[in-house]
């Protein structure tokens, strides 16, 4: 192997088979890391696009690298019809980032022939991630579940946050907004959590709690996934 690579090293004319080895080389390292990626997350609507962007990232990374090669004239040309492209979708995961970039990273190691740096770092990084996947730090197949509530001012009280407690393994608050009813005059406050339930019985029981202290749900819905339940 470590022979076979040397000969698709540093060639300044590559052959027809020389790139067909690098694109192929590119989609199935980033295929392992997508294919990690699919087994050490917990899978949503959203994410099933998100894979494929992994695999299609890696492949346009070295199309990019391949075509600009040692020319600065063209790397240059590139950056700036690149910029023209506004990427605007916005990652709420940092570690699907690190995801994104780990293809990314593949695909310009391959397009400029670095082939032991891409299938090395390729093979840590998945190792390392599902490493990761046993350890304390991950949270597990567990949902997690964007709840949005409003309430009057004094609604959000100890017994909010006990009933959260009860029914839930972890909640963080992620936004909080105040604003005031313009029919009433009221001032209202609004926040945004991140919530993992401790069964599938927790929801309706949860959802009646919160009716009965007067607290309106207004969204709840899989984090990340597209469609939300308004109420």
């Amino acid at each position: 192997m470590i022979e076979f690579l040397s000969l698709y090293k540093n060639v300044d004319n590559p052959t027809f088979v020389m790139v067909l080895f690098t694109f192929l080389l590119s989609f199935i390292l980033s295929s392992m890391v997508a294919f990690t990626y699919q087994k050490t997350t917990h899978i949503s609507i959203r994410s099933l696009n998100y894979i494929q962007s992994l695999v299609l990232a890696a492949v346009v990374a070295t199309m990019i690298m391949q075509a600009i090669g040692d020319n600065v004239a063209v790397g240059l040309g590139m950056i700036g019809a690149l910029t023209i492209i506004q990427f605007r979708t916005t990652f709420r995961d940092p570690r699907d980032i690190i995801f994104m970039f780990a293809c990314l990273g593949i695909g310009i190691a391959c397009g400029v022939y670095g082939f032991y740096i891409a299938v090395l770092g390729a093979f840590f990084f998945c190792v390392i991630a599902i490493l990761m996947r046993f350890s304390p730090f991950h949270r597990g197949s567990h949902v997690v579940w964007e709840l949005r509530v409003k309430a009057g001012m004094d609604a959000f009280d100890e017994k909010f946050y006990a009933i959260l407690e009860t029914y839930t393994k972890r909640y963080d608050l992620d936004q909080m907004w105040i604003e005031t009813d313009k029919t009433t005059g009221v001032r209202m406050r609004e926040i945004e959590l991140k919530i993992i339930l401790k069964d599938d019985d927790s929801y309706n029981r949860l959802m009646e709690e919160l009716e009965k202290s007067g607290i309106q749900t207004r969204k709840w819905s899989r984090q990340g996934e597209a469609q939300n339940e308004n109420f």
